[in-house]
């Protein structure tokens, strides 16, 4: 299905790419001292509009614009896990967010090894959950990449390559990432996250009121339609396990985690979260809905051709002329906007990890100033790295989402402990982890061995996980007080 961008719509992306360039070079003049809290915390001082920004632009990303609607297309109703799990994040954050807030002000934690130092003192654990941190951000930026290369090679009719699309995103994203930290992340992130809220909502309005010419197969009836996906069961256990997948595991995203370091007080980032509870339902709700209905406007579509739905509706959009031509430049810059907000933090967590945990902490010595240099070095040295991994690694987007929350949601009853004071052994939790993602790889890998299918294999291992931390916690005297209470 030929899907093409015009030359209009071609020198709207470019103008909104050198844009963000520009934000990068503002965001280093703005720099207050070259130092790891500026470079990956923007020093700390988020306020509302910034942390909003910030939150909602890094959770909603390539996943929203494809995985979603692919799914939607495949599965139906099922998908609304998707939409429901990222309100549920949101409660989680309010669990342990503004708590671990207050203690990083007052320990002036950077990365989030910080906190499991800081609360467990042990060297073991800090390894265990770094790991564990690596490969969600490694399966997160990859994820996100494989969107960006698809989106462009689809847009442009292979005018901008699958491998081309990737090098040159990550180009961009590593000059502004160099350029100001994390305050560029934040600024891009606003420009970011308004492309997104109003990309996602004026494409659905627009696929729900076109006129019928005769060519685009009535899509507003098919968008209302009550179809076969309509008549599925909704409250299924597999439905219930992705929540919870969602849920859990994406409320301990290591970047998520970090954001809750930078906001300047408890009270924005709470206000936060609370305008971000509502945005799954005028971002991710809309995408849904055309997935879905897409199941019967495009029957066809096979493999990652089903994760591409929204941009084949609006090619077939185009084919009336008109008005209709701003669509695709909108979907495109909206979906790269989501897409990078997305890996820029991701990388940012990932350099702060490898930076401060690994770097810093074996070498005291290195001033601030030299360690500012060696983030910078790692953006790009990370970037190259991940657009290599992107365009040679063969899992689809959707895989590798479930993939890096089925392990992720094993660092959960790490954090809560940590948060609330509880006193568990950092080797009782080490154990535990290893045994989650041991399970999550063997049930994944040999989904045969699961007592329940419908179940997912994250859930298996994270209920594995809970249960010999819960026993090691009984069975095992607590000869060693914890390291460190959160008060």
């Amino acid at each position: 299905m030929d899907v093409n961008l015009d030359e209009s719509g071609i020198t709207l992306v470019v103008v909104y790419l050198c844009s963000l360039l520009f934000i990068g070079y503002l965001a280093n003049r703005a720099r207050r001292e070259a130092s790891l809290k500026d470079y990956y915390l923007a020093g700390g001082s988020l306020g509302v509009v910034g942390m909003f920004f910030t939150l909602y632009a890094t959770q909603y990303s390539g996943n929203s614009f494809f995985a979603l609607p692919g799914k939607a297309y495949r599965e139906g109703i099922m998908a609304t896990a998707f939409i429901i799990g990222i309100m549920s994040v949101v409660l989680v954050y309010l669990t342990y967010a503004p708590r671990l807030h207050r203690i990083a002000k007052q320990q002036q934690f950077i990365s989030v090894g910080d906190f499991i130092r800081w609360r467990y003192d042990s060297t073991a654990l800090l390894v265990t959950v770094n790991a564990i941190f690596l490969v969600t951000l490694i399966t997160f930026i990859l994820g996100n990449l494989k969107a960006v290369g698809l989106l462009l090679d689809t847009a442009t009719a292979g005018m901008i390559p699958f491998a081309a699309g990737i090098i040159l995103i990550c180009l961009i994203m590593a000059i502004y990432e160099t350029l100001g930290g994390m305050r560029s992340v934040v600024w891009t992130d606003i420009i970011q996250g308004l492309m997104l809220m109003s990309g996602s909502l004026l494409i659905f309005i627009s696929l729900l009121i076109a006129r019928d010419d005769g060519v685009m197969n009535q899509p507003a009836q098919l968008l209302t339609a009550t179809g076969d996906f309509f008549a599925q069961p909704l409250l299924t256990i597999e439905l219930f396990s992705l929540i919870a997948l969602f849920a859990f595991g994406a409320g301990v995203y290591p970047q998520a985690i970090q954001r809750a370091y930078a906001a300047r007080s408890v009270g924005v980032l709470k206000r936060s979260y609370l305008f971000m509870f509502f945005m799954p339902l005028v971002t991710t709700a809309p995408l849904f809905l055309i997935g879905m209905s897409a199941a019967d406007w495009f029957p066809d579509l096979q493999g990652s051709d089903t994760e591409q739905v929204v941009i084949y509706a609006i090619g077939d959009l185009l084919e009336g002329g008109g008005y209709l031509r701003w669509l695709l430049p909108l979907y495109l810059g909206a979906a790269i906007a989501a897409i990078m907000s997305t890996i820029d933090s991701a990388l940012l967590t990932m350099g702060s990890i490898i930076n401060k945990d690994m770097i810093a902490s074996k070498q005291p010595g290195l001033s601030q100033s030299r360690l500012h240099q060696l983030g910078m070095l790692l953006t790009w040295i990370m970037m190259a790295t991940m657009a290599f991994l992107a365009i040679t690694l063969p899992n689809s987007i959707w895989s590798l989402l479930v993939l890096k929350l089925e392990i992720v949601i094993q660092v959960f009853p790490t954090v809560i402990a940590g948060v609330y004071g509880i006193a568990v052994r950092p080797r009782t939790l080490v154990i535990g982890l290893l045994c989650g993602c041991a399970a999550a790889v063997c049930l994944r890998w040999w989904p045969g061995l699961s007592p329940l299918p419908d179940i997912h294999a994250g859930i298996w291992a994270f209920g594995l996980n809970v249960c010999v931390i819960f026993l090691l916690h009984l069975l095992t005297p607590q000869r060693e007080p914890i390291a460190s209470s959160p008060g």
